[in-house]
């Protein structure tokens, strides 16, 4: 992008956020988008590539618990919730609707968010340098997941995940049930 066009960008990026806040949903060409995540508060490396749309969620007092590295990729149809932080580190790539999730609520369902407490809360996500974390993939909030790891396409990840590891679970398995008392029957 031309010197004048940046700074024209960067002017009418400004002038809506005095206006309007952060937007939840970055649709533009990937220059845009790295100029509107750094005037709302993200630290950003060189080098990023952000293919749009990428969907930030709860992200009302700007982006500033989104902490992206050097050479990180999104490709498209991203969904951050930065309720809590979010760190990719360098060279991070997220395929097509990969999910990151930094907090679960039951949404105000009093049995579920007694049963099920521990899995409440906001937990930050780290995700380490060099790691590809393919198409519809969903990252769960607490988790760290290692250096140089691969996440396969469609896996749900909710524990962490040590260096250079592949993770493929698509197996959908019923763990547990809950109880009546809201315990594990």
């Amino acid at each position: 992008m031309r010197g004048w066009a940046y700074r024209l960008v960067a002017m009418r990026i400004s002038a809506a956020a005095v206006l309007f806040g952060p937007p939840r949903l970055l649709m533009h060409h990937s220059t845009v988008n790295l100029l509107v995540l750094r005037r709302f508060g993200a630290t950003v490396g060189h080098s990023v590539r952000l293919h749009a749309p990428i969907t930030l969620h709860a992200a009302e007092k700007g982006y500033g618990n989104l902490v992206i590295g050097d050479g990180v990729i999104l490709n498209g149809h991203n969904y951050l919730d930065l309720s809590g932080r979010i760190v990719l580190g360098k060279g991070v790539s997220l395929g097509p609707g990969v999910v990151i999730n930094t907090h679960n609520w039951f949404n105000g369902n009093e049995f579920l968010e007694t049963a099920l407490a521990r899995d409440c809360g906001v937990r930050d996500v780290h995700i380490g340098d060099g790691t590809g974390i393919k198409a519809n993939a969903t990252i769960l909030m607490g988790v760290t997941i290692g250096a140089a790891c691969v996440i396969a396409r469609g896996t749900v990840v909710n524990r962490d995940v040590p260096d250079r590891t592949l993770v493929a679970d698509v197996a959908k398995t019923v763990r547990t049930r809950i109880g009546e008392s809201g315990t594990p029957a």
